[in-house]
């Protein structure tokens, strides 16, 4: 061949890359920007907090790269998990208070509705207007 020696490379073995502190990550982020959608929101958040902490152990043991990644991808899964959650509960407590106060608005209509015809029914005449409403000539002007 050429005759030159093979070319072997030196120094320390590089360290396996940090996929799992980036999927940690890109996750979390995503969960955070979609905690509107808890369908969405809680199955992200869920699996950013498990691969961000696989990844951070296993950073934390050197066999790789990515600590604060892993750390912000936990972060960001414990925070839009905890949204989405206070999401649900929000709309849950709207509507049970809605739902309440929409049967005490339609009880408070209902009875007044109730005093409407009684005051209609001891009036006498009943729904006929009073005569003073009916006369529509004009008023003699006085010079």
């Amino acid at each position: 061949m050429s005759g030159q020696p093979p070319i072997h490379p030196t120094g320390t073995p590089s360290q396996p890359g940090s996929g799992l502190a980036i999927a940690a990550l890109v996750v979390g982020i995503v969960s955070l920007v979609l905690f509107c959608i808890p369908y969405i929101a809680l199955p992200a958040a869920v699996v950013a907090v498990v691969l961000g902490a696989v990844a951070r152990s296993k950073a934390s043991r050197g066999e790789a790269e990515g600590k604060g990644m892993a750390t912000a991808g936990l972060i960001c899964g414990i925070i839009s998990g905890l949204l989405a959650i206070l999401l649900v509960a929000g709309a849950l407590a709207f509507m049970g208070f809605a739902a309440k106060k929409g049967i005490d608005v339609q009880k408070m209509m209902e009875q007044e509705m109730q005093k409407q015809q009684r005051m209609n029914e001891s009036q006498p005449g009943g729904d006929v207007a009073p005569q003073s409403w009916l006369n529509t000539e004009k008023p003699d002007r006085v010079a």
